[in-house]
């Protein structure tokens, strides 16, 4: 990386209170080659805007659960390839997966969504019930009635049955 005297530059602390992070945290991804800050001639880290910006994208990348080898592998493909062809090719196919991987679990939670609104819309009905919400305090509970058709009602009706 360049640095171009004009940009501001940022102590590491600086850097983890922009991102809300530790400043332990920040050295942890150097020491695993997903940064390389510059050094001062006293050896302090200095960081650039475009530092901050690839942390950001660590940082989203794990708090959507990526693990760090993925991660690594995403931050080390292209410069590992030959050309800028075989460089495409290889971070599309990385991107590609992910992307899989996301909608992946779009459809899971979407699906999910679905059996939380169906409880929620299936427990309501249980507003001003003055029985006890067991299978024998209700037997004939609307929430007990629908288990077998919304699985999350099995999760909330008692385990008697």
């Amino acid at each position: 990386m360049i640095l171009d005297e004009s940009e501001q530059l940022y102590k590491i602390g600086e850097v983890a209170e922009a991102l809300d992070i530790s400043v332990r945290s920040i050295r942890y991804y150097e020491e695993e080659g997903l940064i390389t800050p510059f050094r001062s001639e006293g050896g302090t880290r200095i960081y650039s805007r475009h530092h901050i910006d690839r942390l950001r994208s660590i940082l989203r990348l794990i708090e959507s659960g990526y693990s760090l080898g993925v991660i690594k592998v995403l931050a080390t493909i292209r410069e590992k390839q030959r050309t800028g062809d075989d460089s495409q090719k290889a971070v599309s196919s990385q991107l590609d997966g992910m992307l899989e991987g996301i909608n992946k679990q779009l459809a899971q939670l979407q699906a999910l969504a679905k059996q939380i609104g169906a409880t929620r819309t299936t427990i309501r009905k249980c507003a001003g019930c003055r029985n006890k919400p067991t299978s024998k305090g209700c037997p004939e509970c609307p929430a007990r009635k629908r288990r077998a058709e919304i699985e999350l009602l099995n999760l909330v009706w008692d385990q008697e049955g």
